[in-house]
């Protein structure tokens, strides 16, 4: 696949630190329809964070009011009400209680700093 090919995943500039570490492990989208494969993580307004090689190694479908903290990969007694609210206080305001949502596995392929 060329760099041509690969899909851009914008994330929020506080989930550089997360994803270089690989304590960031999946991302919850609703309506961009994310793919398996070859990806560049850009980190929308981080001045000095750069573009990362990385992979979207799975997309699983889900409704929003029956995700779990499990499947979202989201800690143990995770409040996934509290988790659907921040979701739409975010990023997705119009995005309705029975969306189905993409939960996104990634790998970095070589993190930098």
């Amino acid at each position: 696949m060329t760099d041509g090919a690969r899909q851009i995943v914008h994330f929020h500039r506080q989930h550089y630190d997360a994803i270089v570490s690989g304590e960031k492990v999946t991302t919850v989208r609703w309506g961009e329809s994310v793919r398996v494969g070859a990806s560049t993580f850009v980190f929308d307004e981080h001045l000095t964070a750069p573009p990362l090689a990385g992979h979207v190694t799975a997309v699983r479908r889900h409704r929003l009011d029956e995700l779990t903290a499990e499947q979202a990969r989201q800690p143990a007694g995770a409040d996934m009400a509290l988790f659907a609210e921040q979701l739409r206080e975010n990023w997705y305001p119009d995005m309705p209680d029975d969306a189905v949502v993409e939960v996104a596995e990634l790998t970095v392929a070589t993190p930098t700093r």
